[in-house]
């Protein structure tokens, strides 16, 4: 009986281990728009109280939806936060135009690769597929 109750209490601790939240970095796009262009923004903010890093990848894919034509691009770094600090990690400009599709997705990463992260946004026109 004893190792029946040592037994659920070493799965309730694993399982425990597994729920760590993981919104102590959060990914955010900030999104201005001046002179005609478009600057778009990957920030991160740390609410925990601990030193946190990990790396990002800003990606931004603009399609036009009249001409079919499609660019992308994509930005990566690694970056540390102390607690409570907020960081701006990468900025592009881009100039949104009649039948233009914006997607930029802003995800971060641990040691191991695993999003611990995200945020899309899409600006522009939305095209409607029908089947």
């Amino acid at each position: 009986m004893s190792r029946f109750i040592f037994l659920l209490f070493f799965i309730f601790i694993n399982m425990s281990y597994a729920q760590v939240v993981q919104d102590e970095i959060k990914a955010k796009i900030e999104i201005k728009n001046i002179e005609g262009n478009t600057i778009l923004t990957g920030t991160a903010e740390n609410s925990s109280d601990i030193l946190k890093s990990a790396s990002y990848k800003l990606t931004v894919i603009k399609k036009n939806n009249i001409s079919n034509n499609q660019t992308n691009n994509a930005q990566e770094g690694m970056f540390t936060l102390n607690p409570g600090e907020f960081k701006k990690l990468s900025s592009t400009q881009i100039n949104i135009e009649s039948g233009d599709e914006v997607i930029v997705m802003l995800v971060f990463l641990d040691e191991r690769k695993q999003i611990i992260s995200k945020e899309r946004v899409v600006l522009g026109e939305q095209k409607k597929k029908t089947i």
